[in-house]
């Protein structure tokens, strides 16, 4: 078994650090640094060989003072300064790195010195000091192309760096309650995206027992996160982290490491939550997973992509950012899924790409970083999708969001105001959840939801039914086709910037049409939360139609119509012994005679395209009633749209 640090670097994506096998390996300077000192007596150089077998054996403490020693015997030995240095480096004690470096720097001309100065100092943010260092070691003319370019990047990061410092973004950020964090670390926060589920992995420490990583979750109620509990039929010996939630909490994607059904070193798991209780948990697979290491899932607001990081063969750096669209869920409860494609150079580096996350409007794409510019470390980022899969130039979050510390695992809400991450701001507290509004320069296109109840109308017991949801902005959009559960109810996302048709149908039911018109896409939309009672097929029921759409002043009908045509030409066709009338209505904008002819002619209109899609003429009647039947006031735009519907109406049924 792994131990603890292992585990949760894999977790983290970052185990392999490309600097490190890049030349930062420790001994690397030894080898190259015994020209440096050429005359030294024996004991020195026999304290010195002490010194490195310490190392080798992590014993840190021993070589310090080994060295130590040396340099009061010979304070000109530098190959004692750099293995202190390299010590240093190890044990992460930086600000006595940085000390060493610049007892050697300017006493050799070695690059690599040069290097790792300008490295450790930029790790403690202090990037105008570290600038020089970088310009000097580009200098050099022997460097490979590769290590030119990384350093040409350090460059870019400390200018952008220093810029950032001067330009701070609104950042604010707020604990979230004791019921959600305490003693232990809490980190990876993953939201529904009514904001109603928060689930996170929980670091749990007991003495004489290795540190072991859960899931929680935490409901909002009344205003205020509930005690957070664990996920029992999730949770296991092993450890568990970096997970995505569905939009409506129901399906949860997250990571494991090396497990019996494994095929890599991290994969891949999934598990569906019904009726209160999770599924057991159920690897992948291919092709998604592989034998290399995929994890940090995030699946997009409308289920159709899983984003994720990983090292399979045919990326760019690293560690790359891939996506697999989720094709179809088998009855038996399997996902299969499309051939994983790699997000490209705008996303991908030589570097590491970790810690994807889609938000809910599908337009806005955020990631962490180790190689483009930045202020040190694992940078947050946010790429702009453009169409379907083409990703823009991503841009930095800016600092104090960013800072030589590693960011990762950030969640914003579908609104895109509020951002959630994990920060050991509290040193005696470690990692806990933190909250805080977004500034307004990096925050993504908002979207919404909608969340629905579906239940007879007669009896008040929950349906099962299925629910269409069609994008009428963009043409050839494909119909997103769901169903409510067992309990009848359905959560689905709206991204703004579209006009939506949503419609909701069961056999022996008329079915019921709605509209979501967010084309204002700088507008913040309340969800719509709707309690949609169906009507049994009887003589006389009635269905108002909102998405069948005319040219303004005309009976024409347009052709973004057609979705909700089609599904009345397929109602009537399933209940052929349906007589029914299609009512014209209108607001009350124009005059009252004008209003009732438009109407009538609109509702013939619909006579006629029923009777062109073989739907017998003798079955159908129109009127038109103008705005004599409102159903909501004519005082706002939103009322004035529900009274401009088509109805229609079961007159009769014969045999």
């Amino acid at each position: 078994m792994k131990n603890y640090t292992e585990n949760k670097i894999c977790r983290f994506g970052l185990k392999g650090n490309y600097l490190l096998k890049r030349g930062l390996v420790l001994f690397l300077l030894l080898l190259i640094a015994s020209a440096l000192t050429a005359q030294s007596n024996r004991r020195v150089q026999q304290w010195f060989e002490e010194a490195r077998q310490m190392v080798s054996r992590q014993e840190y403490a021993q070589a310090i003072k080994r060295c130590k020693q040396i340099l009061e015997r010979d304070s000109t030995f530098l190959d004692a300064r750099l293995l202190l240095s390299d010590i240093f480096h190890e044990t992460k004690n930086t600000t006595q790195e940085v000390w060493h470096l610049k007892k050697v720097i300017g006493k050799t001309d070695l690059p690599l010195v040069t290097w790792r100065l300008g490295m450790a100092l930029m790790s403690l943010g202090n990037y105008a000091e570290a600038l020089p260092y970088f310009l000097d070691y580009v200098k050099n003319e022997n460097m490979t192309a590769e290590r030119r370019q990384e350093a040409e990047q350090k460059i870019k990061s400390c200018l952008f760096a220093i810029d950032a410092i001067k330009k701070p973004v609104n950042f604010f950020p707020e604990r979230l309650p004791d019921n959600v964090n305490s003693s232990s670390d809490e980190y990876w926060p993953s939201l529904s995206i009514d904001q109603q589920q928060l689930v996170f992995t929980r670091l749990i420490k007991k003495p004489g027992y290795q540190p072991q990583e859960d899931f929680y979750i935490s409901e909002f109620i009344n205003n205020t996160w509930q005690k957070a509990i664990p996920i029992s039929e999730i949770n296991t010996a092993e450890n568990e982290g970096a997970q995505t939630l569905s939009a409506d909490g129901n399906l949860l994607f997250f990571t494991a490491c090396n497990r019996p059904d494994g095929m890599g070193s991290c994969d891949i798991y999934y598990a569906f939550r019904k009726n209160g209780r999770w599924s057991k948990p159920v690897n992948a697979g291919k092709p998604l997973n592989t034998s290399s290491w995929e994890a940090q899932p995030s699946i997009s607001s409308d289920g159709r992509f899983l984003y994720f990081s990983g090292n399979r063969p045919g990326g760019k750096g690293e560690k790359d950012i891939w996506r697999a669209e989720l094709l179809e869920i088998e009855p038996n409860g399997r996902i299969k899924w499309g051939t994983p494609e790699n997000l490209g150079d705008s996303i991908n580096t030589p570097g590491n790409e970790t810690s994807p996350f889609v938000h809910a409007g599908n337009k806005n794409f955020y990631f962490a970083s180790d190689y483009h510019i930045g202020m040190g470390g694992f940078d947050l980022f946010v790429s702009e999708i453009l169409g379907d899969s083409v990703f823009s130039s991503p841009r930095n979050l800016g600092y104090p969001i960013n800072t030589v510390n590693d960011e990762q695992g950030l969640h914003i809400s579908a609104d895109g105001l509020t951002a959630f991450f994990s920060s050991a701001r509290d040193s005696l507290a470690g990692l806990d959840i933190y909250s805080f509004e977004l500034d307004e320069s990096i925050r993504p296109q908002p979207a919404t939801y909608v969340k629905a109840t579906v239940f007879d109308a007669e009896t008040l017991i929950p349906l099962e039914a299925k629910v269409d949801l069609v994008n009428l902005t963009q043409n050839g959009t494909e119909i997103r086709n769901e169903y409510t559960g067992t309990n009848g109810e359905l959560l689905l996302c709206l991204p703004t910037g579209n006009n939506f048709s949503f419609s909701v149908a069961k056999e022996g039911y008329l079915f019921y049409s709605n509209t979501f018109d967010l084309r204002n896409p700088r507008q913040f939309y309340n969800p719509y939360e709707l309690e949609i009672a169906l009507t049994p097929v009887k003589t006389g029921a009635e269905m108002n139609l909102y998405n069948i759409y005319f040219e303004t002043d005309s009976f024409r009908i347009l052709p973004e119509s057609e979705p909700e045509l089609k599904k009345l030409v397929v109602f009537l066709a399933e209940n052929p012994t349906l007589y029914v009338e299609v009512q014209g209505h209108t607001d009350d904008t124009g005059s009252t005679d004008k209003n009732r002819i438009l109407s009538e002619k609109r509702a013939h209109s619909v006579v006629e395209y029923l009777v062109s899609n073989k739907i017998e003429e003798k079955r159908l009647s129109w009127n038109g009633y103008g705005e004599n039947r409102p159903v909501a006031g004519n005082d706002t735009p939103e009322g004035r749209r529900k009274n401009r519907r088509t109805t229609i109406k079961i007159l009769k049924s014969f045999q």
